[in-house]
């Protein structure tokens, strides 16, 4: 007697509820927006830094690692093995891209002065701190990556 084998899949409820699993996600999207914020506003940041044009960086950066986690431990259904390398490659390239862009190109809308405007057009003495900013988190990604590496190298040899 042959028994067949099936392969169990491990769904999320959020998987058959389209809507619902929106709903959720738009509100945790929110609710870490909103914490962001109050962390801002507890931290003793000088105020010009306070501006969105100067803290955008560590706000994205703070959204992007309270998400990812809060996505690996609750909303990943597939359970692919999430190694820190993969972990980290957001920071990598958010940074890397994120620099260039905002200090050289900025963002802006269809009929605004800006959204984000370039970082070589806002005040002088206050664009090291989102630069700062920018290279920290690249910085820390790519020296967490370069020690993983060195960790797997040092496992391998006999």
């Amino acid at each position: 007697m042959k028994v067949k084998e099936t392969k169990y899949k491990k769904s999320s409820g959020l998987d058959s509820h389209k809507l619902v699993g929106f709903c959720l996600i738009f509100s945790l999207v929110l609710v870490i927006g909103f914490g962001v914020n109050q962390i801002f506003n507890i931290l003793p940041i000088p105020l010009p830094y306070k501006e969105i044009n100067y803290s955008f960086p560590l706000y994205l950066n703070l959204f992007c690692l309270v998400y990812r986690v809060f996505d690996y431990l609750f909303l990943d259904s597939s359970r692919t093995k999430v190694t820190l390398k993969r972990f980290i490659e957001l920071f990598i390239y958010l940074n890397s891209i994120g620099l260039i862009v905002h200090l050289f190109i900025g963002v802006s809308g269809k009929n605004s002065k800006g959204i984000l405007p370039s970082l070589l057009s806002l005040d002088y003495r206050y664009i090291w701190f989102p630069i700062s900013t920018y290279l920290f988190f690249f910085s820390l990604a790519g020296l967490t990556v370069l020690l993983q590496n060195h960790m797997e190298k040092m496992r391998n040899i006999p």
